[in-house]
């Protein structure tokens, strides 16, 4: 139960490894001069930033330009959007454009959007569409250039790992000689694509340290010579008075360790490009074995090697992160929309439909991982697939509630006849009414105005399409709207949480709101008097009808985090069913505590 965790979220960050934490330490403690003292302390300090300068620029072959160290891309970009609208200050420039990938990070989009009204600018933010392979389209850039203030593009994306091809984007805006700045997001590109700023007109590029195993807070910016340039900050004179503040020394130097990898290979933890690839095929062969029906979002194996983007039909990203957070495995969704279900804005821009953009799930790898990690990693999505093939069928007849706290809607299923009774829009709710009971097979009759029994319960449905449930033996009732069931402020705030160290006492009995898939990628502890089971489209049934145990034991719910064991908590006490308590972390907070006591005993 209690596995060790595998993380594959390498495009959001990666571990600071051994080497460049003492590094780190060394400097932190030992060489902590300020690099602008001008006594001894301050002299090795100063070297180290002018020795990762010079690394970086031997990286990136750089002759007419130099880095600027920062807190990293978002920094970067900030800076490179500011020095370049600068000059347009107040001028109220409608007729101008700001050219961005549609696929984009979204600091670049905000960045843009921010300075553009600070400075008065007022220029239109015109996003450059996106092929369905997730190239940018090169005849939009070329046609909007000579009306843009700038050029915003990436060298390649985070979420699906899409290469962008930076020789014809060079190309269309005029190439050496062009005359419009362009701003690279180089973030995803170190460590896994050589790239050439001494070949390319580029004039301002941004890296960060953490997504190649440095430490997050450092980064640097890269500047053209001759490119505009005004500081974002202002302070006592560092960085040759582009950015005030106290240089990060630790950080820098940890950044120059990456560039010294990457400018000798032989002696880098960094694997090549082919091994790479070979290790996404070994873990894409363990995900199609877990998800037969996996379809993939990105070009491949054109991509990033160390990036898979996937969805699965009938499932939504939320649920799959659940599966693979229970089995100790991390991985991360498309970005949220800002209403609606989440959904990834560059599947979207690419024109896939909304169920894989609703679905996606990015698996990434960092450069350095080794084959026993991958392999690992590998075995363990097999198990999960076995695990998944033993998942016992739900029943499915009687009272259920897909989504309670946020969807009016409610089935009653007879499993005998194959009848399917419901209240409510069933459009909101088709992806689990599909996934539970095909239309092949089951008849579905909406419940009209009045009172419908079945079995215990008894749905009372207005003309307004508001409805109650009640239990006729327990006399116990929770009502609907169209946004679920109606629960006040007072039932969440008065529900008692209670510690998972305290939980693993032994002392309580519990109630498992996980989903079946996660249950069955990581069992709950067994201990106390007992235990229940119940997933979210059963929590009201659950509601209407706990009664707790004979043992009289207090009982806690647990989720896999601790935000749906509140929830369900307090849809009981709403119901009016005995006191249940809310566990504050998750299942595996528990098992940790319980395999703390066993190892001491």
């Amino acid at each position: 139960m209690c596995v060790p965790e595998i993380f594959l979220d390498a495009n959001a960050t990666t571990p600071v490894l051994p080497e460049i934490s003492q590094i780190m330490q060394r400097l932190c403690c030992n060489q902590f001069g300020n690099p602008s003292s001008s006594h001894l302390a301050g002299a090795m300090p100063k070297r180290i930033i002018a020795d990762a300068r010079k690394a970086a620029a031997q990286v990136f072959n750089v002759v007419d330009g130099r880095f600027i160290f920062n807190s990293g891309a978002t920094e970067g970009i900030n800076t490179a959007v500011l020095s370049v609208l600068a000059e347009y200050t107040g001028q109220n420039r409608k007729n101008a454009i700001l050219l961005y990938g549609a696929t984009e990070h979204k600091a670049v989009p905000e960045a843009l959007k921010h300075w553009n009204h600070v400075l008065g600018v007022n220029a239109e933010l015109l996003a450059i569409p996106v092929l369905a392979d997730g190239a940018l389209d090169i005849q939009f850039i070329a046609k909007h250039a000579p009306n843009a203030l700038i050029l915003c593009t990436m060298g390649a994306n985070n979420e699906t790992g899409v290469i962008q091809d930076l020789q014809a984007i060079a190309r269309a805006i005029g190439g050496k000689d062009k005359q419009l700045p362009w701003l690279v997001d180089s973030v995803q590109v170190l460590g896994k694509v050589p790239l050439d700023l001494g070949a390319l007109p580029i004039d301002y590029a941004t890296f960060s340290a953490h997504k190649l195993y440095g430490p997050k807070g450092t980064g640097c910016l890269f500047i053209r010579e001759g490119a505009p340039y005004t500081p974002l900050q202002h302070g006592g004179g560092q960085e040759h008075g582009e950015r005030g503040g106290t240089e990060n020394v630790a950080g820098i130097a940890a950044l120059a360790r990456i560039f010294d990898w990457l400018l000798d290979p032989q002696q880098s933890p960094l694997q090549a490009m082919d091994t790479l690839a070979g290790y996404r095929e070994e873990l894409l062969l363990a995900l199609k074995n877990l998800f037969p029906n996996l379809v993939l979002n990105q070009p491949y194996p054109e991509s990033l090697p160390t990036t898979i983007n996937f969805s699965v039909p009938g499932f939504e990203s939320g649920k799959i992160i659940a599966i693979f957070d229970s089995a100790g495995i991390r991985v991360s969704a498309g970005s949220a929309c800002s209403k609606g279900k989440p959904q990834s804005f560059v599947l979207k821009a690419m024109g896939l439909p909304d169920w894989q953009c609703e679905g996606a799930i990015r698996l990434s790898f960092g450069p350095a991982s080794s084959a026993e990690f991958i392999q690992m990693a590998a075995a363990r999505i097999n198990a999960m697939a076995d695990r998944l093939k033993n998942l016992d069928e739900a029943e499915r007849s009687g009272l259920w509630v897909p989504d309670p706290l946020n969807v009016g809607f409610a089935v009653y299923a007879d499993e005998t006849s194959k009848s399917l009774y419901y209240v409510g829009n069933r459009d909101r709710v088709k992806t689990w009414l599909n996934s539970y009971f095909s239309t092949d097979e089951w008849k579905q009759q909406l419940l009209s105005e009045g009172e419908h029994k079945f079995a215990d319960f008894t749905l009372k449905i207005s003309e307004t399409g508001d409805f109650c449930i009640s239990h006729e033996k327990l006399g116990r009732a929770l009502s609907f709207n169209d946004s679920g069931v109606i629960l006040s402020s007072e039932y969440l705030e008065n529900v008692e949480t209670i510690a998972p160290e305290i939980v693993s006492s032994g002392e309580y009995s519990f109630l498992d709101v996980r989903e079946p898939l996660e249950t069955c990628m990581q069992e709950a502890p067994k201990f106390g008097a007992g235990g229940w089971v119940s997933q979210r489209a059963d929590w009201c049934r659950l509601a209407l009808e706990f009664e707790g145990n004979t043992a009289n034991q207090p009982v806690v719910a647990i989720c896999r985090s601790g935000g749906r064991s509140l929830s369900v908590a307090a849809l009981v006490r709403a119901a009016g069913g005995p006191n249940v308590l809310s566990c504050e972390g998750g299942v595996t907070d528990v098992v940790h505590f319980l395999a703390a006591k066993e190892s001491v005993i």
